[in-house]
């Protein structure tokens, strides 16, 4: 995710904050308290009141969609005989290009912005420029190369498809990532479950300094069932980073606490604070079985933010699905049960502009229906729900 910058001249940056400030002021008398938001070369922005969010998850409440959001675009994913996606585990956009990592193939294909399929990375096998697996994908920023970890070994390639280079496998053989991100120009940190019969190494965050193929820090234990093997759900939800104001954050879906990705070790930032239903997964002790999850009282299985807002979807006990925005403005949080559309609605990536989504071809009546939408994309919808034969996943953006 990139960060939006505000476009707006130096020497109004001033004038502009004291316009917020007053128009929240003006708003306090009628309505809701506005915080002032913060302008800090020339990103405009709201913090986190107290760097904690309260919320009363046995207070469902139902919104509408266009409470948030002004409209919504589809994009269909080309789809025929030479281009089917298996599962699209994860979806990378930089610039006008769509990277989609489909899990199940092993592959990455690439499409423009309108969906239209340009190439595909698929170098599967054991010679030199290919990989073995792919656990996770990363647009490097600083190389402008797609990066793909394969076990403990990172592959290269350029936004033609062509490899580039392959770290050397890391030489710590209790350390296989399988979620990363890239730090700055030497710097990755991963995200490594505990393999299967070792307790020898605990810690899931690892520093690694690429040019040094070495690892520097390592921290944050954890001993859930969530990472006892490669069976269990770590594989298909590992542990989220996400990026927001030039920084990276992280969170794990049994610890109500978000982290701040440091350049050398980890911070806290933010914490959830869900009263009575606290709990501190370090001390859980958990058996080593999935039914296990069933005796947790939540679960947060997603979360990312913008300027304005922090998103995050809640699984809990006994009680359907919870759908929580935060609102930095006015230091709310609605714990939202449904929306009146009566579609669902499953975040995956947010920055100011939009929501990214994506789901299959099969289900995307669950999530969107004619009324939501403007002419254009009301046509696109039809079309796709006439069409017999599977397709591909089509993107969702829902914009503010």
């Amino acid at each position: 995710m990139y960060t939006y910058i505000l476009k707006i001249p130096i020497q109004v940056k001033y004038l502009l904050l004291f316009l917020l400030i007053c128009s929240s002021c003006n708003r306090n008398k009628q309505t809701t308290l506005m915080l002032a938001p913060i302008v800090e070369d020339l990103y405009v922005f709201y913090p986190i009141k107290d760097n904690r969010i309260e919320v009363n998850l046995n207070n469902s409440q139902k919104a509408s969609l266009f409470d948030y959001f002004s409209h919504i675009e589809l994009i269909p994913l080309e789809t025929n005989s030479n281009v089917l996606i298996g599962s699209a585990a994860e979806i990378i956009h930089y610039q006008d290009i769509y990277f989609v990592f489909d899990r199940q193939q092993r592959r990455v294909f690439v499409f423009d912005d309108t969906g239209k399929f340009k190439f595909q990375i698929n170098k599967h096998g054991r010679g030199p420029g290919e990989y073995f697996a792919i656990h996770s994908i990363f647009f490097n920023p600083f190389t402008k190369n797609i990066d793909i970890l394969d076990y403990s070994i990172i592959h290269s390639y350029d936004l033609s498809g062509k490899h580039i280079k392959t770290s050397p496998k890391l030489e710590n053989p209790l350390i296989v990532p399988l979620n990363f991100i890239v730090l700055n120009e030497k710097t990755y940190v991963f995200w490594s479950p505990r393999r299967a019969n070792s307790a020898s190494n605990s810690y899931r965050i690892s520093y690694y300094n690429v040019e040094e193929n070495k690892i520097f820090h390592q921290e944050y234990e954890i001993d859930t069932y969530f990472d006892n093997s490669w069976l269990d759900v770590s594989l298909f939800y590992p542990p989220r980073f996400y990026e927001y104001h030039s920084k990276w954050f992280f969170s794990h879906r049994v610890d109500n606490v978000t982290y701040e990705v440091g350049p050398e070790s980890l911070t806290k930032a933010y914490a959830w604070d869900f009263g009575r239903l606290n709990y501190d997964a370090k001390k859980l002790n958990l058996p080593i079985d999935p039914s296990s999850i069933t005796t947790l009282p939540y679960s947060i299985d997603f979360q990312d933010q913008n300027n304005k807002y922090i998103m995050a979807f809640v699984t809990l006990r006994n009680k359907d699905n919870c759908l929580l925005i935060y609102d930095k403005s006015t230091d709310e949080c609605k714990c939202i049960e449904y929306f009146t559309e009566s579609v669902d609605f499953m975040p995956k990536k947010v920055t100011n502009e939009h929501v990214l989504s994506w789901v299959s071809h099969g289900y995307l009546e669950n999530y969107i229906t004619e009324e939501i939408l403007d002419e254009t994309n009301r046509q696109k919808f039809k079309d796709l729900m006439n069409e017999k034969t599977e397709m591909n996943p089509i993107i969702i953006k829902y914009y503010f």
